[in-house]
């Protein structure tokens, strides 16, 4: 018999609570092209109860599509819009016992690293116009969960992997919020859409 995942959120759960706190989430999920989806059972022992265990990782990696939203004034004072130049790849991982929005589940957005600060973050603008992205970035680290989300996860028994955030973000997320990020929401309801995750 599986040793089910215990804590008291869901999907669901985490969809209402971003909503009515962060609807914003859901404005922003709209710039996510959700691909490369793989569902994965895994069978393992849990030495910390010494019992064999059964559960879903579900993988994907998201690009963002920006609509034009900076703007910039040609030659004649003309406002232009223009987009960002480089994507962005970020692993969302779900981990459920039942590929269901209503048990209790463990995720994270981005890679499972530590935060790099200083100089290897900056981003450098190339000579074509193009932009080279910053270590974390390369490194898949999604700053929004690390800074916003990580620690709070963690708190909740909802984060999947390592919290390498060292206190409780007082400053971006001063109420602690629970919430989903913009790529976690894009991931869910791309799996609902596709009848993979099911609302039962």
């Amino acid at each position: 018999m599986p040793v089910l995942i215990k804590n008291e959120w869901t999907l669901k759960k985490l969809i209402q609570n971003t909503y009515h706190h962060l609807p914003n989430r859901f404005v922003y999920k709209l710039r996510d092209y959700v691909k490369a989806i793989s569902i994965e059972e895994v069978r393992e022992y849990d030495v910390r109860v010494n019992q064999k265990r059964t559960y879903y990782r579900i993988t994907s990696r998201s690009w963002p599509q920006y609509w034009p939203y900076y703007t910039k004034k040609d030659l004649r004072g003309r406002g232009r819009g223009y987009q960002r130049t480089y994507l962005h790849k970020y692993e969302s991982i779900i981990q459920l016992d039942k590929l269901s929005i209503n048990v209790p589940f463990k995720g994270r957005v981005g890679s499972d690293k530590r935060w790099r600060f200083g100089k290897s973050d900056r981003v450098k603008k190339l000579p074509n116009g193009r932009v080279q992205e910053g270590l974390n970035q390369k490194l898949g680290i999604n700053g929004d969960f690390f800074f916003r989300c990580s620690w709070v996860w963690k708190q909740q028994k909802i984060l999947f992997g390592r919290n390498w955030a060292d206190g409780p973000p007082k400053k971006v997320n001063p109420k602690f919020i629970t919430f989903a990020p913009k790529h976690y929401l894009a991931v869910i309801e791309y799996l609902m859409n596709k009848g993979i995750l099911k609302d039962t």
